[in-house]
Order: C-alpha cells, then sequence, then structure tokens
C-alpha cells in the first residue's frame, strides 16, 4: 500500500472519529437543554460560571434517563451508579488513601453539591463542614430513628448513617485536641491561621487513621508546625 494511501484511509478515520464525536455532544447539549429545562439551580450554575467541570461532559455522565428506573440500592436523582463510585472515576486519588473518610466512601455529595464548583460546591464554609457532624452538638440527631437533615435541610441521610463519630466538645471555638486549643483563629503576627484542615484531610491520609496532614503516625511533628 502506498504512503499515499494510507494517509487517505488515515484521515478518513479521523473524520469518520471526529464526525461521530460532534454527533454525540449535539444528542447530549440537546439531551442537557431538556434537562435544563426542569432544574433551574444546576442551569443557574452554567449561567453563573461557577459549575462543576464534569457538567461539560453532559447530564448523562452521571444520570439515567428519568423514563429507567434509578441504577443500584437507593441511588436517588436517577443516577447511573452509586455516588461515590461516579465521583471516583474521574477522582480515582481521593478514594485510593489507606485510611478513607467515611463521607468520601458513601457519598461525596453530603459536603459537596456536585454541579457547582469546589469551592463554591461546598455545603458549608471553613469548620462549620467538618462540626456539621463532628460537633458534640450534633449527638442527639445522630442518635435518632429519624431521617437526619444536614447543613440546613441541603442534605438528608438515614438514621444511624454513620457509626462512632468523633464528637469534639468545643467552647467558643477551643477544645481540640487538648482543653483549650483554638480550633478556629485568624493568623497574626506570632501564631499562623487555625482550621480544621491545618491539621487534617478532608478526604483521606496513607499514614493515620486521624487523617492527619502531615501523613505520619505521630503527632509531634504536626505540632512543631506551629510550635517551634
Amino acid at each position: 500500500m502506498r504512503l499515499q494511501d494510507v494517509h487517505v484511509i488515515g484521515m478518513s478515520v479521523v473524520r469518520v472519529a471526529m464526525g461521530t464525536l460532534f454527533t454525540a455532544l449535539s444528542l447530549a447539549a440537546a439531551d442537557d437543554e431538556a434537562c435544563l429545562s426542569c432544574h433551574a439551580s444546576v442551569q443557574a450554575a452554567l449561567t453563573n460560571d461557577s459549575s462543576h467541570p464534569a457538567m461539560a461532559m453532559g447530564c448523562g455522565t452521571c444520570h439515567t434517563d428519568h423514563a429507567q428506573p434509578p441504577s443500584g440500592k437507593g441511588s436517588p436523582h436517577y443516577l447511573a451508579a452509586e455516588p461515590s463510585v461516579l465521583c471516583a472515576k474521574c477522582h480515582a486519588a481521593v478514594a485510593t488513601k489507606e485510611f478513607v473518610h467515611e463521607p468520601v466512601k458513601k457519598d461525596c455529595t453530603l459536603c459537596h453539591n456536585p454541579h457547582l464548583g469546589l469551592k463554591e460546591g461546598l455545603r458549608a464554609e471553613s469548620n462549620a463542614l467538618c462540626l456539621e457532624c463532628h460537633s458534640d452538638a450534633s449527638r442527639s440527631k445522630f442518635e435518632t430513628d429519624s431521617p437526619v437533615k444536614l447543613f440546613g435541610g441541603q442534605v438528608t441521610i438515614p438514621p444511624h448513617y454513620f457509626q462512632n463519630l468523633h464528637l469534639l466538645a468545643l467552647r467558643n471555638d477551643r477544645g481540640h485536641p487538648v482543653s483549650n486549643h483554638p480550633v478556629l483563629r485568624r493568623e497574626d503576627a506570632d501564631w499562623p491561621a487555625v482550621t480544621c484542615m491545618a491539621c487534617h484531610k478532608p478526604h483521606g491520609s496513607d499514614k493515620s487513621a486521624s487523617l492527619l496532614v502531615h501523613e505520619s503516625e505521630d503527632t509531634y511533628s504536626l505540632c512543631q508546625r506551629c510550635h517551634q
């Protein structure tokens, strides 16, 4: 076969592949228009340019047609798979740590609005996100036999969804990991800023079940970051 023939055949294959891709994207766009005509909040995210990048792949990437039953037990919102499975398709590194935060195992959308960007999509800001579950003030709602509403009703989870939660008895933003230690403070000339994220990873860790940021089994080096 002549080189020119190979080139012509190759270009033909590329044209067919590109044509198929454009056709698929066109169909996805058409399907998305039908979805967005009812889901105004999702349309608003796209209009405000604050949407999750996965939205560019089309609604059908994560959702099935409403005419079809949801996939898997208890998968809401016509999801094509369980939320954690869908998220792991793009965010595989998050779920492959040795110690994985329980919400990551169960459902990433507990903490993240899946249609919004990383910053805009957090259910709450700063420590409020963590303390929604880890404050001792939450004890009663997790011990009930009724469904539990989180983040002002943004999320509803079944009763006893989380077991053995580590609850913090904080007073005036102090009390963890030892009494009177701040868990929330601004940076100043003497000390760095302190938040939950200053010491903990939100998704997982390879060394510590406490999800410590320094990826070490001991806490001494972590404390030294502030206490020289």
